[in-house]
């Protein structure tokens, strides 16, 4: 189905929703009383019991990045996506079915419907969950399909060969985003072949930029590089907080980070987790790296001719608040809408391309009403002008003598 929209419905959309920065200010970080979804577990700890607790509150994330209005353009529909975390609970979470299918569980035992952790259940509901009725939470692009791929033992340890085995599954699968959700201290050649197997083949791997999330064991928490994040055309993604802020390490501690080229809300996240329709709530780089990911199905759906560099060049060049070495923060709305400048020439050559419009800078309550202001006064200009091209020659017709009685409904003097 087509996506494209006639100019004048595109320049009312953007009129209405500018999108040069996240739709709405967040008030603040979404239902305390929900529990954390852990990014791995300690060792002999049970697996991840389920959520009790539902939030009615539109989450922060959604808010400030103006999910609903990007929503009005696109949903994601046919955009496959993997991601490669914990695995994904498909049987008993609601928010995940009808869209989410299972991939290849690249260790040994169990199935890939099953997922002890639970964090790739939240991040395969951040990517494409469906909503719920009770629930304002939502996925970025639930049109989307999500592949899930576990590339970790039980508690959510993985190794770069494990790595490397669930890329190349999630290239098999065919997708065109690859959300990996996990770091590692190296880069052996398997691990940097699978990456550019995948990109060969046209896919944008998205990576978190620190390894924080994941670093549970104090003997893993050294200085360095977060692969697969540092390799060359890998997405890098880091977290923002409510209100767009970087959160603070606790305690200062230190890790493996890779430089961000895009950040994204990933603290006190609200999302589905593992064993029904509760919520949870999530933080960490991977959790960006499903909005990101989320956002990049949204627009490759809307836009379907992009390659895996352009695509990653859109969400950059249209990011909100980049500045100096700080990372923007990923607009969906105006990553969909925007032409670029190098676009203007191919803009005008596909029905696609030729529906987009480029986004206004944020605008003022002022600078809107003087908007409305001149576009009525417009149209009473093209009213009058339309009034006397019709009484201007009728008038000089009749020598500028009154019209008859007749004319104005009544036969009579």
């Amino acid at each position: 189905m087509s996506h494209a929209l006639g100019p004048v419905a595109l320049a009312a959309l953007l009129l209405l929703s500018p999108a040069a920065a996240p739709a709405v200010a967040a008030e603040g970080a979404d239902s305390p009383s929900l529990p954390g979804v852990p990014a791995t577990l300690a060792d002999g700890r049970p697996c991840t019991p389920g959520s009790a607790k539902k939030s009615a509150r539109l989450p922060w994330a959604q808010s400030f990045l103006g999910i609903d209005r990007a929503w009005e353009l696109s949903r994601g529909t046919g955009v496959k996506v993997a991601v490669i975390s914990t695995g994904a609970d498909l049987r008993r979470v609601p928010a995940l079915k009808g869209g989410i299918t299972g991939g290849q569980d690249v260790m040994a035992g169990g199935t890939v419907r099953d997922d002890c952790v639970g964090y790739g259940t939240f991040l395969a509901g951040v990517v494409a969950g469906r909503p719920q009725p009770g629930t304002k939470a939502a996925g970025v692009a639930p049109g989307a399909e999500v592949v899930a791929v576990r590339a970790t033992d039980r508690s959510g340890t993985t190794t770069p060969e494990k790595l490397a085995g669930a890329i190349r599954a999630a290239t098999k699968s065919g997708a065109r985003i690859i959300q990996v959700a996990l770091s590692v201290p190296s880069a052996p050649k398997a691990l940097k072949d699978a990456v550019g197997a995948a990109q060969r083949a046209g896919a944008l791997v998205v990576a978190p930029a620190s390894a924080r999330e994941w670093e549970s064991r104090a003997s893993e928490a050294v200085s360095g590089p977060a692969y697969p994040a540092a390799l060359p055309g890998v997405l890098a993604v880091s977290s923002v907080g409510p209100g767009g802020e970087v959160p603070e390490e606790p305690g200062g501690a230190k890790g493996r980070r890779t430089r961000p080229v895009l950040s994204a809300p990933g603290e006190s996240v609200t999302g589905p987790g593992p064993g029904g329709a509760g919520q949870f709530v999530g933080r960490g780089d991977a959790v960006a790296g499903a909005f990101v990911s989320g956002a990049a199905a949204l627009v490759l759906s809307y836009h379907p001719r992009l390659s895996a560099d352009q695509l990653a060049h859109r969400l950059k060049s249209t990011a909100y608040g980049a500045a100096g070495d700080a990372p923007g923060i990923v607009d969906p709305v105006r990553a969909l809408s925007a032409v670029l400048p190098e676009e203007h020439e191919r803009a005008a050559t596909g029905p696609e391309d030729a529906a987009a419009a480029v986004v206004p800078p944020p605008d003022s309550p002022q600078a809107r009403d003087r908007a409305l202001a001149v576009a009525a006064s417009a149209g009473a200009v093209a009213l009058l002008v339309a009034f006397l091209a019709v009484v201007l020659p009728r008038g000089r017709r009749r020598g500028w003598r009154p019209a008859p009685p007749h004319r104005f409904g009544t036969d009579r003097p």
